[in-house]
């Protein structure tokens, strides 16, 4: 089957892959070993069996011992790490006798052995009616899932709406990515696997989780109960081909969803049990054939019609944004990445089609880069301006809303543009939105004010006019506080709307008494930035003082930390964390925060955040102007040009039990009120999506 090109990417793949024919070779030639290895040295393939399994994998055999005891041994083997518990069950169609002597070394799996080749379909079902899990997994005897796959595929029942079929990003061996979902257009192939060829297995193209037309039956998982509603793989389709296509558009009718997922994993050899090539051909063509037959007129004959690289998703209707900013947004690396964190996962909540395209970002590993990122949402990092102008100049009227985050990228973005011969809309073909961030002429203001150098009214105006000169061309400029969307109207930007964080909080956080300790909580990754120079004022000026007054006194510090700073912030009480995966267990463990944030633009997430944790703490008039709320919500105000009074503050939030609690329970309940991701999500939507009746 001829396949649909693949995009490129402008990135170095994450590892050099070997071409498929020589990675393919590499596989035969383990699974011979394998195989001669099980017999010269008497080893049983063990699958342990479970009471209640929540996957039951059916696998068809017929022929190809080598690549099935390969497939069993991994299953077996990987038992430990797949996440979920699962029942195998294998179906051979009329093997040969010598692949047949493999049952025997096989324990823990139901083996049922036909007496003719009943073609795949008919075989599956056979098998899928002694399943005894809700979900089947429909698996090929020559793919090897990766570590969770299978958890990953579950799981994609419960992150996405009405899903009925999941399908895995599949591998050749080697690393060359083989398939990523796969979709329809209404042209001589019909089919078209999304992304087969492409060298690098991580692109991102590959690594975002989506509703596709179709996923392949070497990997396809479904709902038992809906298998059995659908009544199972079409025999119309036997022996081969087209029999999972058939099934994944049935599903689509009966108003279930299929979608790819990235996090699955496998590696698929392809083809190690087909007849001769020219029976395949006949196979596919006549099959081709019936599938259309069936399915044309429900396929191509209602809604818009994608062509090209928009063809790449299933439905027609989703709404596709282009979301531009520094790097990869993670919620340990502060200085406003973790708002965009926020706006960029309620997006992919959505539903929306989102593509991130970092302009300063390093390439991180895949593991990583997800790690509080959705897999809905397709990652262009590193890209810069020479990957915006690739990506847009490849994917023409592809996006409906263009978002640009920070001055300094709405200056490249539209430079970008501008050089290409085209504007924001002709890129946000809806909406365009740009995202102030914070107004960065403010926060120089302030920092030169701070250094003692001239800081007048004019110099901040004329600052202002230069960060907002590209704005009128938005529909929408967002910002993130009352206080600066009255500097932006002040400035001549009528249309600015605030969209600051969404959080959710605990019920019961820990109290008083089950705490101890100080907490920072923010980036100290580079020199210069706010966290650094607030924390080396703390240090210099309130520490000293803090323990005098409690002597056992501690502070723990958590973020990114450069290695030359934690050196200089290093001492006696100071535990420095660095980053961690999960900041939830340090925030409950604490009892005071601090922010002695002495300039700064924006509104301070790890504020809300430890407010949202039930963690009361002191911060400076800055922070509390740009969150807006009054002195003893959430935090007590001290100015940090009054270190003892600062100290006094810290320590007395730290001893009094009940001023600690009334100002927690004040900033509870504000956060509440200003952080309800209801309401953000309906922020959100007015920004992205037209209005149907205006």
């Amino acid at each position: 089957m001829t396949t649909s090109p693949t995009t490129t990417s402008p990135m170095t793949p994450l590892f050099e892959a070997v071409d498929a024919a020589t990675g393919r070779k590499a596989a035969l030639a383990e699974a011979a070993l394998i195989w001669n290895s099980l017999f010269l040295n008497d080893v049983r393939i063990v699958i342990r069996s479970e009471a209640t399994p929540r996957v039951s994998i059916v696998i068809v055999a017929r022929g190809a011992r080598h690549m099935l005891a390969w497939t069993l041994y991994r299953l077996a083997a990987g038992q430990a790490l797949a996440g979920v518990p699962f029942e195998v069950i294998v179906v051979d169609n009329a093997s040969d006798a010598e692949t047949r002597t493999l049952f025997a070394r096989v324990d823990g799996a139901e083996v049922v052995l036909n007496d003719e080749n009943i073609g795949f379909g008919p075989a599956c079902n056979a098998g899928a009616a002694l399943a005894r899990g809700p979900y089947l997994l429909f698996l090929n005897p020559d793919v090897d899932l990766m570590p969770g796959a299978l958890r990953a595929l579950l799981d994609t029942f419960t992150e996405f709406d009405a899903v009925g079929i999941a399908g895995a990003r599949l591998v050749f061996p080697g690393g060359v990515l083989q398939e990523a979902g796969a979709n329809f257009r209404d042209d001589a192939q019909t089919t078209h696997p999304y992304g087969r060829g492409g060298a690098d297995a991580f692109a991102p193209e590959a690594s975002f989780a989506r509703e596709v037309g179709y996923v392949s039956g070497a990997v396809l998982m479904i709902e038992a109960a809906l298998f059995g509603q659908l009544g199972g793989f079409d025999d119309w389709f036997a022996p081969a081909y087209f029999e999972d296509t058939d099934l994944c558009v049935r599903c689509h009718q009966a108003g279930r969803r299929v979608v790819y997922q990235p996090r699955a994993i496998a590696i698929h050899v392809e083809n190690v049990t087909s007849a001769r090539r020219d029976d395949v051909e006949r196979l596919l063509d006549r099959n081709r054939a019936r599938f259309r037959e069936r399915h044309a007129a429900w396929l191509f004959g209602q809604g818009p019609q994608r062509t090209g690289f928009a063809a790449r998703d299933h439905d027609p209707w989703t709404l596709r944004v282009l979301y531009v900013e520094d790097r990869a947004p993670h919620l340990d690396l502060g200085a406003g990445l973790p708002r965009a964190n926020h706006i960029l996962n309620a997006m992919a909540g959505l539903g929306y089609a989102v593509t991130f395209c970092s302009i300063h970002g390093e390439r991180e590993e895949p593991g990583r880069l997800t790690r509080d990122l959705s897999t809905r949402i397709e990652i262009v990092e590193p890209c810069g301006e020479a990957g915006l102008r690739h990506l847009v100049q490849e994917r023409p009227d592809y996006y409906d809303v263009l978002w640009v985050s920070r001055p300094p990228n709405i200056e490249r973005t539209c430079r970008v543009l501008h050089d290409l011969g085209l504007t924001p809309r002709d890129v946000g073909r809806s909406r365009i939105v740009f995202d102030s961030e914070a107004v960065f002429a403010l926060r120089g203001f302030v920092t030169e004010a701070l250094s003692g150098a001239p800081a007048h009214g004019p110099a901040l105006a004329r600052a202002c006019a230069r960060e907002i000169r590209h704005f009128a061309v938005a529909d929408h400029v967002v910002c993130v506080s009352e206080a600066e969307a009255r500097v932006l109207r002040a400035s001549g930007v009528p249309n600015a709307t605030v969209l600051g964080h969404a959080l959710t909080f605990r019920d019961d956080p820990p109290d008083f008494s089950a705490r101890d300790g100080f907490v920072f909580l923010g980036s100290l990754a580079r020199e210069g930035e706010p966290n650094i120079d607030s924390l080396d004022w703390f240090f210099s000026d309130v520490w000293p003082l803090l323990r005098a007054r409690m002597p056992d006194a501690h502070v723990t510090l958590v973020g990114a930390v450069a290695p030359s700073i934690r050196e200089r912030l290093s001492g006696e009480g100071v535990r420095i964390l660095g980053r961690v995966d999960a900041v939830g267990p340090i925030l409950d463990a604490a009892r005071v925060s601090l922010a002695p944030t002495r300039f700064a633009a924006g509104i301070p997430h790890k504020v809300h955040e430890t407010v949202a944790h039930g963690l009361p703490g002191v911060v400076t008039p800055i922070l509390a102007a740009q969150i807006g709320w009054p002195d003893g919500t959430g935090s007590l105000t001290r100015d940090w040009r009054d270190p003892a009074g600062f100290a006094e503050s810290l320590a007395s939030l730290h001893t009094d039990d009940a001023l600690w609690t009334e100002v927690r329970r004040a900033g509870l309940d504000r956060i509440r009120a200003d952080c309800d991701p209801t309401r953000y999500a309906q922020t959100l939507r007015r920004l992205c999506e037209a209005p149907t009746f205006a």
